[in-house]
């Protein structure tokens, strides 16, 4: 099955901003959950798979300042399934100009055993080329 493509849509609050009056970067963050948690709640619907993952790596690139009031939309995909764990990649846009690019290794989790578990055989990557 191909993992889905889910865009999430952000209210920001005068609250994210910091003292130079954009986005305070610990809220793209936030704003990169706020993606994720959709993008699994998705796979569940579709699948019925709900087990919990727990985030291994993150990188994030900053690629233009966001503010208050902008129109934030975040791209969420899957670019690799391993055996274990998934390559989460995502984009954040500000009013349709890409804003920052993250990529995340999550990996599935064993709540009773504290350990990681196997995926899914029969996942694929996401089919997603195109910005939004």
């Amino acid at each position: 099955m191909k993992l889905p493509v889910v865009r999430t849509k952000v209210q920001t609050r005068y609250s994210d901003t910091d003292a130079l009056g954009h986005i305070s970067n610990s809220n793209y963050v936030v704003y990169l959950e706020l993606g994720r948690l959709d993008f699994f709640n998705e796979i569940n619907r579709q699948t019925g798979y709900y087990e919990p993952f727990v985030v291994a790596n993150l990188n994030l690139d900053y690629l233009k300042e966001c503010f208050y009031g902008d129109t934030i939309e975040v791209v969420t995909w899957c670019s690799r399934v391993g055996t274990k764990s998934l390559t989460i990649d995502a984009e954040i846009y500000a009013n349709g100009k890409l804003s920052a690019k993250s990529s995340l290794v999550s990996v599935g989790f064993n709540k009773t055993t504290r350990q990681s578990q196997a995926l899914p055989t029969d996942w694929e990557a996401s089919d997603y080329n195109n910005p939004a």
